[in-house]
This record gives structure tokens, C-alpha cells and sequence, in this order.
């Protein structure tokens, strides 16, 4: 079995420990392939090193990056700036994961404490009246009644409506 990339390149940085870079070199010494692929990876490490910037240029740039940041974080007396003061930048992106935060939060709100009773019944209405011989009304037309029906059929047609309908026998006590 073959070394992977990850531990061809800590081998080449040496940083590999014991036992892991025995084992390595040991490897190395029997597979032309895996010494093909880390000369490959030192060919690519000299050509990235020869062609990074120098010191100077680290150390130049090093000085611009921190005056910028100075400027940008600091004022003029080297204090930070208040709360208040900073600058806040945003990108879209940003701003539409605060939106859609907000959004979840808002949602959350009304899920987790739900609403008073008060709040409910303005927005939805409630029937609590209980259907009684005072609030039933028996409607009949002429040649039009319910007598062609059955009672699953009335019951099956109030229920698609939405109907809940509890029905009772006079006379019938409950089988508990």
C-alpha cells in the first residue's frame, strides 16, 4: 500500500515522527512510485519557495498592512474607538442571512410562546355554543327535503364541508 499525498508532504517538511517516519523512509527505499511522487512535491516546494517574496518585501508589505489596520481600527491617539464610533460594513450576503435570521427568530418567537387566548379568538373566531333544541332550526322546502338521504349520506356531505357532527339517541345511555 502506497503513502498518501498528506504524509509525502509532512515527510518532505519534516515534520513526520517517529515511528510514522521510519516507516516512510523504509517505504521509500522499495517503491519507485512513491519516490517519484516526492520528488514531484520537492520539485513544486522549490519552485513555490523560489518565487515568494523576500524578507524585505515580507517586511514592507508587513508595515502597510499594519498602517492600514491602524488606521482603520485606531484613532489618531492610538485608543480604540467606541462602540458607537466603529464602522459597521456588510455585504449582501451578509445582510440577507441577517434578514432571514431575523425571520427564523420572529417565527421562533410565536412558535415557543404561542398567543393568549385574547390574541387567538381575534384572529380566528371560536363556536362554543353547543347545538341545543333552542339554536336548531328544521328547515324544509316543499318537495325538497331530506327524506331522499340517508343518514351516512348527510353525514358524509357534512363532513366534506368541514362539519364535525356528534349525533345521540334519545332514550340511549352511553356503553362505557
Amino acid at each position: 500500500m502506497c503513502i498518501d499525498e498528506a504524509l509525502l508532504s509532512s515527510y518532505l517538511d519534516g515534520e513526520l515522527k517517529e515511528p510514522y517516519k521510519s516507516q516512510t523512509e523504509e517505504h521509500l527505499a522499495h517503491c519507485s512510485a512513491c519516490r517519484a511522487r516526492l520528488e514531484r512535491l520537492r520539485t513544486i516546494s522549490q519552485a513555490l519557495a523560489a518565487d515568494g517574496p523576500s524578507e524585505e518585501e515580507l517586511n514592507a508589505r508587513k508595515d502597510t498592512t499594519y498602517q492600514i489596520l491602524e488606521k482603520k481600527f485606531f484613532s489618531e491617539d492610538g485608543r480604540k474607538p467606541g462602540f458607537f464610533r466603529r464602522r459597521v460594513e456588510m455585504g449582501l450576503g451578509s445582510m440577507i442571512t441577517a434578514a432571514a435570521g431575523l425571520i427564523v427568530v420572529f417565527i421562533g418567537g410565536f412558535v415557543l410562546f404561542g398567543t393568549s387566548s385574547e390574541q387567538t379568538s381575534e384572529i380566528i373566531p371560536s363556536f362554543t355554543v353547543q347545538a341545543d333544541s333552542q339554536n336548531v332550526h328544521f328547515v324544509s322546502s316543499e318537495g325538497a327535503g331530506l327524506d331522499g338521504y340517508s343518514l351516512e349520506e348527510i353525514l358524509a356531505y357534512l363532513d366534506s364541508k368541514g362539519y364535525n357532527v356528534d349525533i345521540s339517541i334519545k332514550g340511549l345511555q352511553p356503553v362505557d
